[in-house]
């Protein structure tokens, strides 16, 4: 016996679906926007993990993002030839390839990281301190079930 589906459950889902959609797909163009010449919201995000993790691993780097080294290299390629990252090969194995965020590539995210954060205040100054609290501890707990699995 199949268990029975709950239509409200289902429609919390669904309108959840719509909104996430939304609020995603909206957020993406207006943060590509703000974002540096030559700099796509990809390139940023992989920007992004390797200034959080000096010399990474290219390895590490598409482990993280859940993708072969190949897939990574035409990203880092442009990062590294526009400046905002450096590729170098690790001085105890040479076959190991590291990869850091230059200077450019710090200033890039320091700015790209105030232009969004400017952009959620203005939309969510609807929210009064209490629906804000609310509303962001809800999405913590969603991201924190969702980890889970990483």
């Amino acid at each position: 016996m199949q268990p029975q589906s709950d239509p409200t459950s289902e429609l919390i889902a669904e309108r959840f679906h719509r909104a996430m959609t939304t609020t995603h797909r909206r957020l993406g163009s207006l943060i590509a926007l703000k974002l540096d010449n030559g700099l796509t919201a990809p390139q940023c995000y992989i920007l992004s993990m390797i200034s959080n993790e000096q010399n990474m691993t290219v390895s590490r780097l598409a482990d993280k993002m859940d993708v072969k080294p190949s897939a990574i290299t035409v990203m880092l390629d442009r990062l590294v030839n526009n400046g905002y990252a450096a590729r170098f090969h690790d001085s105890k194995d040479r076959r190991v390839v590291l990869v850091q965020c230059t200077d450019k590539g710090s200033e890039a995210l320091l700015r790209i990281k105030a232009d969004v954060e400017a952009m959620l205040k203005h939309h969510l100054r609807k929210l009064d301190m209490a629906e804000m609290e609310q509303f962001v501890q809800t999405f913590e707990k969603i991201a924190a079930e969702l980890s889970k699995d990483d």
